[in-house]
């Protein structure tokens, strides 16, 4: 079954590249959001394929998916409306966060490095000379504020005994390294000259399935319990 959907995710995302290739944007909305989907049948398919879970890993399983299938819905959303995919991310976001508390507590320092983490991103933004986000800053900046968030809760995977934990920040790191392309390759707020906008697009796509497909991944099998 693993080498069926690899496949299937492979396929799909390669239509989906060729139809944003070819200019072709109802097509191209159409096939990412199965290729979306692919991964979020993984996160199901491996999530219960695993039948022995303890209740923390039950849970965190539970919010992964949450945010995987808000992801579905996001993928396909921002390509027609940025403000509101921005908005479905965050809460996916948020459910990623939830998971990621399964790990740690939360704790004041993960508030205090999170804000320092958003406040560096956010001022390499507004002095760099290629963006204009206009009113696009608040949704991007509260956005910039809760990926940042579940970036460094993440690593408490790290602190974890298993090591198959460390998938997970792993994913995180894949997920904004892409979200930090991402925002080269929309013509709302930024334009690059000197590099092709599909070979950026690309790249950000393709860190983030990879980010998502390793979440899934993670559902596999219980790292949580000692």
């Amino acid at each position: 079954m693993n080498i069926v959907i690899i496949a299937a995710a492979v396929i799909s995302f390669i239509i989906f590249r060729i139809f944003y290739f070819l200019g072709l944007p109802t097509a191209e909305v159409i096939a990412k959001g199965i290729s979306s989907e692919v991964f979020l049948f993984y996160a199901f398919y491996n999530y219960y394929k695993n039948t022995e879970k303890s209740p923390a890993f039950r849970r965190y399983g539970i919010k992964m998916i949450c945010g995987l299938s808000v992801a579905v819905i996001a993928d396909i959303t921002i390509n027609l409306n940025i403000p509101a995919g921005i908005t479905l991310f965050l809460i996916m976001q948020i459910f990623y966060i939830l998971a990621y508390l399964e790990f740690k507590s939360f704790a004041i320092k993960n508030f205090c490095l999170t804000v320092v983490m958003s406040i560096v991103f956010l001022a390499g933004d507004l002095l760099s000379p290629f963006f204009h986000f206009g009113t696009l800053f608040l949704p991007i900046a509260i956005y910039t504020f809760f990926l940042a968030g579940a970036t460094l809760k993440a690593l408490d995977a790290i602190l974890l005994p298993n090591k198959r934990a460390r998938i997970v920040p792993v994913a995180a790191l894949l997920f904004l390294a892409a979200d930090f392309i991402l925002q080269f390759t929309l013509g709302d707020i930024c334009n690059l000259s000197f590099v092709s906008d599909q070979i950026v697009s690309n790249i950000t796509h393709l860190l983030y399935y990879s980010a998502q497909f390793l979440f899934a991944y993670s559902l596999s099998k219980d790292f949580i319990a000692e």
